[in-house]
C-alpha cells in the first residue's frame, strides 16, 4: 500500500466523502479517514451525523410526525385507520 496520496480527508461524513469521491474524480489519489466506530466496533464511513446524529434523527423524527398524522389526522379526510401502532 502506497503512503503517498495527493489529498487526505479528515472525515467521512456528509462533506468529506463528497470530498473524497469529487477528488478522485478529479484523478487525485486520494484517501479519506475515518474515526467513527459503530457500537459494534467495526470503522464505518459515515461518521456521527450519518450513523447515529443528524440523519437517524431526522429520520425518527419524519417517522413520528406520519405516526401522529395517522393516528390524529386522517380521520378529517375521511380515512378510518382504526389502530395504528409503531413498530421498532
Amino acid at each position: 500500500m502506497s503512503d503517498k496520496y495527493d489529498v487526505v480527508v479528515i472525515g467521512s461524513g456528509p462533506a468529506g466523502y463528497v470530498c473524497a469521491i469529487r477528488a478522485a474524480q478529479l484523478g487525485l489519489k486520494t484517501a479519506c479517514i475515518e474515526k467513527y466506530k459503530a457500537p459494534t466496533g467495526k470503522g464505518v464511513n459515515g461518521g456521527t451525523c450519518l450513523n447515529e446524529g443528524c440523519i437517524p434523527s431526522k429520520a425518527l423524527l419524519d417517522s413520528s410526525m406520519k405516526f401522529h398524522e395517522a393516528k390524529n389526522d386522517l380521520a378529517k379526510h375521511g380515512i378510518n385507520a382504526r389502530t395504528v401502532s409503531v413498530d421498532v
